[in-house]
């Protein structure tokens, strides 16, 4: 029987009929599509920090067809070559990848996306199958989405966002200020509605020409109805998704084992009332991704 063409594959026919006349070379599209076969990477996840972007990592290592590390940062630079200048993420991908520093001199010396992420799939003792399909989860790649979907035509992207009153609440305390939350909030409130203002844009600003291979995902959403949403953006990415994958070992998710309800609203009694009003009229722009409760 025929393999059949996962979606991600489909996307990248139609982008490329799209700019191209009717006489379009098959054996083109043919060349397009054996590519996309042997490339490993399969998908982007990126989003705020602390929006769930660890859980979907999580989550998509549980397939038996998906792996990877933990966060990549590649597509940051303009080329794999340009890595070893890109902080901190050089350092974090060689550390979580467990790769030694010839490793990282071999996966970097290549002027191909492709060949950098096959490279990164042979090297890593992370990944024991060594054809499995991989995903790259940066964080990050939300605020420069457009450029790095053009380098890597066709691999679907899921973002995930998340209400800002619980970003700013997270990003306080992971950069320990645990006691004194209201106030780093306040003390630093420019800099963190720019934060989240400039990763939305870069968002908003993939879309015209990535829109029909991006998904948004709303972590508030995805902890209430994680089966129905997770069987969502396992199926944009081409996957099937079974409720087994729910239950993960992680030493980078510090939020238990699971998707939990627990974390949908951390801010109250934490932040004032009155925090949390200037920060929903800073960020009222992008208001669809207030979260309150039904």
């Amino acid at each position: 029987m025929g393999r059949s063409i996962p979606a991600n594959e489909c996307r990248l026919i139609n982008e490329i009929s799209l700019r191209r006349s009717s006489c379009f070379c098959v054996t083109k599209i043919i060349v397009v599509v054996v590519h996309l076969m042997v490339d490993p990477l399969k998908a982007i996840i990126c989003g705020y920090e602390k929006s769930g972007t660890t859980l979907i990592n999580e989550i998509l290592r549980r397939h038996p067809d998906m792996d990877s590390g933990f966060e990549c940062g590649f597509l940051l630079g303009d080329s794999p070559r340009d890595f070893s200048t890109i902080k901190p993420y050089h350092a974090f991908f060689k550390s979580t990848w467990e790769l030694s520093r010839e490793d990282m001199k071999y996966i970097f010396n290549t002027d191909s996306w492709s060949e950098c992420y096959i490279r990164a799939r042979e090297r890593s003792p992370i990944i024991i199958n060594k054809n499995t399909g991989i995903f790259d989860k940066t964080p990050i790649y939300m605020l420069h989405l457009n450029d790095v979907l053009k380098k890597v035509p066709g691999v679907p992207c899921v973002v995930n966002v998340r209400d800002p009153r619980a970003l700013m609440l997270s990003w306080a305390m992971w950069s320990g200020h645990q006691n004194d939350t209201e106030k780093w909030i306040r003390d630093n409130f420019d800099e963190y509605c720019e934060r989240y203002l400039s990763y939305a844009k870069g968002y908003t600003n993939a879309l015209d020409l990535h829109g029909d291979r991006i998904m948004l995902n709303q972590f508030e959403n995805l902890c209430v109805e994680p089966a129905y949403f997770l069987n969502k953006i396992f199926e944009f990415i081409g996957l099937s998704f079974k409720t087994e994958y729910l239950k993960f070992s992680s030493k980078h998710f510090v939020y238990g084992n699971t998707v939990s309800t627990e974390y949908l609203f951390p801010y109250r009694g934490v932040l004032s009332e009155d925090l949390c009003a200037e920060i929903l009229a800073a960020t009222q722009s992008y208001e669809q991704w207030h979260y309150a409760a039904n």
